[in-house]
């Protein structure tokens, strides 16, 4: 079982491709908080918008940094972020232990072959 304060983790890299990338690959959707300016993202238990699994991410180092609770249910007071979110437990834990698992799967970046010089060699044609 994963263990991490306020459910962080950190992954070093290299990874097979960006936070958002991989956050996304692991069945996440972008969400703007108010303003436009934070970039989070979420994942739904059901059809319904909560509860919700909500994830805040970053590039660093050239690994990702992910940072993950449960929302249970939006805000309660107009003009305020704060709402009902665990930050632990099994449910905390098994997201994040799955959204580990998930990105090392993906593996690691693949090099691109080396380049070869050109050669002198003439080549033929097709008729020829």
């Amino acid at each position: 079982m994963l263990h991490c304060l306020h459910m962080k983790t950190f992954l070093s890299g290299p990874l097979s491709g960006t936070a958002r990338d991989l956050i996304r690959r692991a069945g996440y959707g972008e969400i703007r908080g108010h303003g436009g300016e934070q970039l989070s993202y979420a994942r739904r238990f059901s059809q319904d918008h909560y509860p919700r699994f909500h994830a805040y991410i970053e590039d660093r180092d050239g690994g990702i940094q992910i940072n993950l609770h449960v929302d249970q249910k939006k805000a309660s007071y107009e003009g305020t972020t704060a709402h009902s979110g665990e930050y632990e437990g099994p449910l905390v834990e098994q997201e994040m232990e799955r959204i580990v698992t998930l990105i090392q799967s993906f593996g690691k970046p693949v090099s691109p072959p080396a380049s070869t010089p050109p050669s002198d060699k003439k080549t033929k044609g097709f008729w020829s």
